[in-house]
């Protein structure tokens, strides 16, 4: 009978072991640009072939809000992009100029999507 229970104690005293090791490192890096940008472009249309809004502008907020964190994302990365080498005031107007084409880029995708007009 002790040999069916030491079995036994040994899977639970291995258990949060095996629970408190680390993540596998390619878990922790971040997506390729290409990955980030093709998966907001999915997220749009999934986003913009499921609303049933009447006018484009309550369409883009709808979708934008379903596809908050892959915009964010997106978002990130191309002002990263844009301000690399930049500081201050060029900066800011780079992040900024990086904001507004984005939002056309978004707006214009989901027109196209969903058919409703500019």
């Amino acid at each position: 009978m002790p040999t069916r229970i030491i079995p036994a104690l040994a899977l639970i005293v291995a258990t949060p072991v095996l629970a408190a090791q680390p993540l596998p490192a390619a878990t922790e890096q971040t997506p390729s640009a290409d990955l980030v940008e093709s998966r907001l472009r999915g997220c749009l249309l999934a986003g913009s072939s499921a609303t049933d809004q009447p006018d484009l502008r309550t369409a883009v907020v709808q979708v934008r809000s379903f596809c908050g964190s892959q915009i964010a994302r997106v978002r990130d990365r191309r002002i990263a992009d844009a301000t690399r080498g930049l500081s201050g005031a060029q900066a800011e107007a780079a992040a900024n100029r990086t904001i507004l084409a984005l939002n056309d880029e978004i707006a214009r995708a989901i027109a196209s999507i969903t058919g409703l007009k500019l």
